[in-house]
């Protein structure tokens, strides 16, 4: 049984790496000269390293707390997206003194949220317990 656990550990740790390369890929594609296939392929790595931790995040304590820190950030960031975001909008309207229709992409409270919990993730992971 505990080699199953140990295994299981071992997938969250390597999948929170490919996420992790599927971020650096997803930035890399933002480039000017960033092709559409190179977005879809990080898109693709994120997704599955995203699912492999989901379903091993229960493998241990210690990727367990992995996962909570990383979803604790990414849960903050999220609500001070939502604030924020509306805020910098309003201040640019303001600032413009004219409506636009939509400067920030929605997108964009999402993607942060995903990074954020990756950096609670691996902060976590190069912390410890502290």
């Amino acid at each position: 049984m505990a080699k199953g656990k140990m295994n299981r550990a071992s997938i969250f740790m390597g999948a929170s790496w490919v996420g992790l390369a599927g971020l650096i890929v997803i930035a890399g594609a933002e480039a000017p000269s960033g092709s559409v296939a190179l977005r879809m392929g990080g898109t693709v790595l994120l997704i599955i390293g995203s699912f492999a931790m989901l379903f091993t995040r229960r493998a241990d304590e210690y990727t367990e707390r992995l996962w909570n820190a990383g979803a604790s950030v990414a849960f903050g960031a999220l609500l001070i997206n939502f604030i924020g975001l509306a805020f910098v909008e309003g201040l640019i309207e303001g600032l413009a003194d004219r409506e636009i229709e939509r400067s920030i992409p929605g997108d964009v409270a999402l993607l942060l949220s995903i990074v954020a919990f990756y950096i609670g993730l691996f902060v976590k992971r190069l912390l410890g317990d502290r």
